[in-house]
C-alpha cells in the first residue's frame, strides 16, 4: 500500500509545483511585484504546509521528536539537497537583496532557534519571539514589493484577465502540494516501519525528505522555466516559514521538548550550512555547479551519520 501512496504523491506534488510556479509568476507580473518576493511568500508558504501539518500532527499526539526533527531535516534538506540539484540544472543566480536582508534575517532566525533550544525545551513564549521576528520581516517585504520598473505597466495589459484564473491555478498547486506531501509522507513512514528503521531516524530522514519534496519540485520546475528568482527565493522562504511560523505556532499549542542529538549536532549542523549558503552567495552572486554538489556530497554524509552514526 506504500508504495501507491508514494506513486500518488509525487505525482500531486509534480503537478502542484507546476500550477504555482505558473500561477504565482503570472501574479507577479500582473501586479508588477518582484518574482524573488512571490517565492518568499506565496511559494514559500505553499510549499510550507507539509511540514507544518507534520510538526503540529506530531505536537497534538505527543511526538515531539518528529515536530522537530521534521524542520530541522527539512531545513537542511531543503539547502542541501534541493538548492544542490537546482543549482547542478542550472547556476542560481542571488538578488542583492538576498545577500543584503534575506540570508541575514534567516541566520538571525536560526540563531534564534538555537538559543531557545539550549535548554531542551521550546516554550511557547520563545515561539511567539520567533514568529515575531517572521511577522517584521514579512511586513518589510510585502511593503516594499512593488518593482520601480516598467512591470507595474503590466497590470492595466488585457492580460491581466487572467488573473483569476492565475489565483485559481496557485490555489490548486497549494493543495495539490499538501495533499502530495501528506501521501508522500505516509508511504515513506510505513515503508520505514517495515524496514525496522527508528522514528529518530524517520524524523530527520523520511519525514523530512517527504516534507521537503514540495520545495525540491518547485524549485526544479522553476529552475527548467529559467525563474532562478523563486527557486531561492522559495527556500530562504520555507526555511524561515519552518523555524519562524511552525516552530512559531506549534509551541504555544504545545511547548516542544528538544533531544540532546539535535541540540548537539544537528542544529549546529543547520547552522552551518546555511552560512555555508550565504557564503556561496555573497563571493560569487550566485550559487555555481560546483558548490551545488558540495551541497550534495554534506547532504549525503549526513543521512549516512543519521544511518551508521558516525558522530
Amino acid at each position: 500500500m506504500y508504495i501507491l501512496y508514494l506513486i500518488l504523491g509525487l505525482i500531486l506534488l509534480y503537478y502542484g509545483a507546476e500550477f504555482l510556479v505558473r500561477g504565482s509568476s503570472s501574479i507577479a507580473v500582473s501586479f508588477g511585484v518582484n518574482k524573488m518576493v512571490i517565492g518568499l511568500t506565496v511559494v514559500a508558504l505553499g510549499t510550507s504546509m507539509p511540514e507544518f501539518v507534520v510538526s503540529l500532527t506530531g505536537a497534538i499526539t505527543g511526538s515531539d521528536g518528529v515536530s522537530v526533527g521534521n524542520i530541522v531535516g527539512s531545513n537542511m534538506a531543503n539547502i542541501l539537497l534541493v538548492l544542490g540539484i537546482t543549482g547542478f540544472i542550472g547556476p542560481i543566480k542571488a538578488e542583492k537583496r538576498t545577500i543584503k536582508l534575506d540570508m541575514p534575517v534567516l541566520l538571525l532566525i536560526t540563531l534564534l532557534f538555537i538559543f531557545f533550544c539550549y535548554d531542551g525545551l521550546l516554550t511557547g513564549y520563545e515561539s511567539i519571539m520567533l514568529l515575531f521576528v517572521f511577522m517584521i520581516y514579512m511586513l518589510y517585504i510585502i511593503k516594499n514589493s512593488r518593482e520601480i520598473s516598467g512591470e507595474k505597466k503590466e497590470a492595466s495589459d488585457p492580460k491581466s484577465n487572467k488573473l483569476t484564473k492565475n489565483i485559481m491555478l496557485s490555489l490548486v498547486g497549494i493543495i495539490g502540494l499538501v495533499l502530495g506531501g501528506k501521501y508522500t509522507v505516509q508511504g515513506g513512514v510505513e515503508m520505514g516501519q517495515l524496514l525496522g528503521i527508528s522514528d529518530y531516524v524517520i524524523g530527520l530522514t523520511v519525514i523530512a525528505l517527504g516534507t521537503s519534496l514540495p520545495e525540491l519540485f518547485t524549485s526544479v520546475v522553476a529552475a527548467l522555466k529559467h525563474e532562478h528568482e523563486i527557486s531561492i527565493g522559495n527556500i530562504i522562504g520555507s526555511n524561515m516559514f519552518n523555524t519562524a511560523f511552525v516552530l512559531g505556532i506549534v509551541p504555544i499549542i504545545s511547548p516542544l521538548k528538544i533531544s540532546e542529538k539535535i541540540i548537539g549536532f544537528d542544529n549546529w549542523l543547520m547552522l552551518g550550512v546555511t552560512i555555508l549558503l550565504g557564503i556561496c552567495t555573497y563571493s560569487g552572486k550566485r550559487l555555481s555547479r560546483g558548490e551545488s554538489a558540495l551541497f550534495l556530497l554534506i547532504y549525503a554524509l549526513f543521512i549516512l551519520n543519521i544511518i551508521f552514526n558516525f558522530i
